[in-house]
């Protein structure tokens, strides 16, 4: 249960409980604590949308039985899940625990005042009733944020409270990354191929023949900063090479410095500014950042918090949902061959077993499709037969399509079901910006290639089935596709 305080807070999310039913039970030493520490169903459902949704805006998407690279499966997203939900709930019980909850009186108060601030304006109320739908809808909002951020704040305060002794010795203890991150420079340079060259110049400059500035302009080999006068961006360790860093970091601040030479030539330069840290008090000269230096002090913080927490209290949790028990138990077995053998023995007579067994959910076929796959079975029959019978219980999406179009490709339907898949992702890519260019930094110069690329590969694909007697039902299909694809061809030559 290590974490980060940034991951475990994880985003704030608006959640009503309905007390219906649990994923998720949480124990200490052993004893259930009150349910309203445990992890309902729609807890998990909501964070795991609030993932989802986030991820997307990433170019990422989970597949929903099998991890992909480092891209989790939605139940492995979900197990990961669990684990931050698990931690926030002991915040909340830590919280009861130590009379930390915030009154109704308080929670009140700071709403109301939050409200008065963004309704104050009538441009802003129109906002807030065209994306809320209500100025209520909006108030329940703030309520459930306030209540949330003073609880945090209490519980940051009492357990890991950022006084000054405690902020010191991190401080004294990370001193070297410190000031990795926030020490920085403001230089100019020069920058020629032959060291004499460098030395002329800085005798022209020495005896007032020519200011540095003007000597960057004119002789000055660096394209980006000589028109500037050989003004380089405010710079930190490890955004340029070795050499000239020591140089700005070492260099008397004000002076003709050099030359120093690096793989691009050798450099003359002045160091206009330099912020160095020695100290507590110099980064609290700049309020964004000392703030960011307390933050990653709670989060270390934080995580021998959690895990001291943990530890002392026994606490733990048991997973209620079976498909998540059942997956967790295929994450655990996967540990070791034996393991993983006997699992797949205990699924083979399930699955494939003289008794018939009902209700078998397609997660059980994607691990043992898994399974097969990892142990080297993949020439047993059994292996294909659950590849058919996941494609036709479980949600058709993602890797099983590419599996089964790779056994069945021949086979309309299933053709029709993988690019029907992928053209779903083009359709997306096309009416969700945030995702559009998440794309395409993913792909970033062959982009444009993977697109047209993508609706050619539909187009010929398809097209050879248009050929064969199909039934009713399947052309319509396969129709339906081709002409969306096409659709899509002409919509995005605005694009590209």
């Amino acid at each position: 249960m290590k974490k980060t305080l940034l991951l475990a807070l994880l985003v704030f999310f608006s959640i009503t409980l309905l007390a219906v039913e649990y994923a998720v039970k949480v124990t200490r030493n052993g004893e259930a604590l009150p349910e309203e520490f445990w992890i309902s169903s729609e807890e998990l459902g909501q964070a795991f949308e609030a993932t989802v949704s986030d991820a997307a805006g990433q170019g990422v998407v989970f597949d929903p039985y099998f991890t992909n690279l480092n891209i989790p499966s939605e139940h492995n997203m979900k197990l990961i899940i669990i684990s931050y939900l698990v931690d926030e709930k002991l915040i909340d019980y830590y919280a009861f625990e130590n009379n930390l909850i915030p009154s109704e009186g308080e929670i009140a108060s700071e709403t109301a005042a939050m409200l008065s601030m963004y309704t104050s304006d009538p441009y802003t109320v129109g906002q807030i009733e065209a994306a809320y739908g209500s100025i209520d809808v909006f108030a329940e909002e703030i309520k459930e944020y306030v209540t949330y951020s003073l609880k945090m704040n209490r519980f940051l305060e009492k357990a890991i409270p950022a006084d000054e002794e405690s902020l010191l010795a991190y401080f004294m203890e990370n001193i070297e990354t410190i000031r990795d991150l926030y020490e920085t420079v403001k230089a100019r340079h020069i920058l020629v191929s032959e060291e004499a060259k460098a030395l002329s110049l800085k005798n022209k400059i020495k005896n007032g023949e020519v200011t540095f500035t003007d000597a960057a302009a004119q002789y000055s080999e660096d394209s980006n900063s000589a028109p500037n006068g050989g003004e380089l961006d405010y710079l930190k360790r490890g955004d340029t090479v070795a050499e000239f860093e020591e140089a700005i970091f070492t260099a008397p601040v004000g002076e003709l410095y050099g030359p120093v030479k690096t793989l691009s030539g050798y450099h003359l330069l002045v160091v206009e500014e330099r912020t160095e840290i020695d100290s507590l008090s110099d980064l609290a000269a700049s309020e964004d950042i000392y703030s960011d230096f307390v933050e990653g002090y709670r989060n270390e913080a934080y995580v021998k918090w959690i895990e001291n927490y943990i530890e002392t209290n026994k606490f733990d949790f048991e997973i209620l949902d079976s498909e998540l028990l059942f997956y967790k138990e295929f994450i655990d077995a996967s540990a070791s061959r034996e393991s993983s053998l006997e699992m797949i023995a205990d699924l083979t007579a399930k699955l494939f077993g003289d008794s018939v067994v009902e209700n078998v959910a397609p997660v059980e076929y994607a691990v043992f499709i898994e399974l097969s796959q990892m142990l080297g079975l993949t020439n047993d029959p059994r292996y294909k037969m659950a590849m058919d019978r996941l494609y036709e219980t479980g949600e058709k999406k993602g890797r099983i399509l590419q599996m089964m179009y790779e056994l069945k490709g021949d086979d309309p339907i299933v053709a029709c079901d993988y690019y029907n898949d992928m053209l779903k992702d083009l359709e997306r890519m096309f009416s969700d910006s945030a995702y559009f260019y998440a794309k395409q930094g993913s792909y970033g110069m062959d982009f444009v290639d993977y697109v047209l690329g993508t609706i050619e590969e539909i187009e010929k694909a398809l097209g050879v089935f248009l050929e064969r007697e199909l039934s009713v039902e399947t052309r319509v299909y396969l129709l339906s596709i081709l002409i969306r694809n096409n659709s899509l061809a002409l919509d995005i030559e605005e694009y590209f």
